[in-house]
This record gives structure tokens, C-alpha cells and sequence, in this order.
């Protein structure tokens, strides 16, 4: 490989590098946002799935709304995050319970698509063999 190839290889690396790790690093809401998760009665696992970028289960919901995060934050966190969420009664009841406001519970159950969960594949729960989407695992035939 030519000298020169090799010092425009370089030069495109290290100029590229910076722009890569700003749109990894999160803006000055989403520090917010955790600072807030962090300073709650919340789980270290959940707050570490959040800085991690991870989806958040029906669960790490209810233990976020037990421990009083915000609305916004518990919002903000499953929009930005595009995460979907197929709710059944039950799961409502257990969020109520847990303390999770009407209005996170009904952006929850906004993110699902129209129609059945997972399209004509059925959902299963997060054993065995399958692909991860969500807070779910599919099974595919």
C-alpha cells in the first residue's frame, strides 16, 4: 500500500473519530435524566440499562414509577430509545399498583403497532431460542 494511501487512511480515522463518539455521547437532557434516575431509589441494574442505552422492561417501568421518577424521564427514555410495548390487562394492573402514572402507562401502550403483538408470530417469554425486539422475545417458525 502506498505511503500516501496510508496517511489518508489515517487522517480520515482520526478526523472521523471525534464526530463518532459525539453522536454516541448523550446530550445535555439525557444527563439530566440519569442524574435523576441515579439520585432516586432505583436499582443500580436499571440505571445502569439506561446508561447503557438498553430497552426497559414492564418491570424496570413499575420500579422506576415505584421509586418516583419523573414522568418525562420514564417517557423521554422510552421514546428516544424507540422501545415498543405490547400491554396486556394484567401488566396495566401491575403498573398501576407500582405507582406508575395513567400517562406513562398510556405512552406504553401508544408504542405498540396496530394488530397482534409480533405480527403472525406469537410472543413468547424470554426463553429458549429466538430473536430480541423490545422488551420481548419472538419466536420465529
Amino acid at each position: 500500500m502506498p505511503h500516501s494511501t496510508k496517511i489518508w487512511r489515517r487522517t480520515i480515522c482520526v478526523a472521523t473519530l471525534p464526530l463518532l463518539l459525539a453522536a454516541c455521547a448523550p446530550t445535555a437532557q439525557q444527563e439530566s435524566d440519569y442524574n435523576a434516575v441515579r439520585r432516586s431509589d432505583v436499582s443500580s441494574a436499571i440505571y445502569d440499562k439506561m446508561i447503557h442505552g438498553d430497552p426497559l422492561s414492564v418491570s424496570d417501568i413499575a420500579s422506576l414509577g415505584h421509586a418516583r421518577v419523573s414522568d418525562a424521564v420514564i417517557i423521554r427514555y422510552i421514546r428516544d430509545h424507540d422501545t415498543v410495548y405490547y400491554l396486556s390487562p394484567p401488566d396495566i394492573d401491575y403498573l398501576q399498583k407500582a405507582g406508575v402514572s395513567q400517562s406513562v402507562i398510556d405512552y406504553m401502550a401508544q408504542t405498540a403497532p396496530p394488530g397482534p403483538p409480533g405480527g403472525p408470530y406469537p410472543v413468547v417469554p424470554a426463553v429458549g431460542v429466538g430473536v430480541m425486539f423490545g422488551p420481548y422475545w419472538h419466536h420465529w417458525h
